[in-house]
């Protein structure tokens, strides 16, 4: 199921794009690598903080089930926060307005 949103981060951000005219591909390869990037990085991280509490402060290992599936929601919703942010980024317009091009010259006849 995790694979499935990562698809569809990559399709909305590959229309996005490419209704914005930026390279479609590229914006897709990043939405899609930051959402599983988010997702393994917390589930991994969270995972090694219950491993330490088990081992070194003697939690029991019924609350690394428990919580694991707590650790598990938090990064989807992480990852879907992060795939947000990029969509946003890219449903902004650029802010550099191009100026208007200086005056022709003119020159004195004597």
């Amino acid at each position: 199921m995790f694979f499935v949103f990562a698809i569809i981060s990559f399709s909305i951000a590959y229309r996005r794009a490419k209704a914005a005219g930026h390279n479609g591909y590229l914006w897709g390869i990043v939405a899609a690598t930051t959402f599983i990037a988010t997702g393994l990085s917390l589930t991994i991280g969270f995972s090694v903080f219950l491993g330490i509490g088990i081992e070194l402060w003697g939690w029991s290992e019924k609350a690394a089930e428990t919580y694991s599936v707590i650790g598990a929601i938090i990064s989807v919703i992480a990852s879907f926060g992060t795939t947000w942010l990029i969509l946003r980024k890219l449903n902004e317009t650029s802010k550099e307005t191009l100026s208007e091009p200086p005056p022709p010259p003119t020159f004195k006849q004597n």
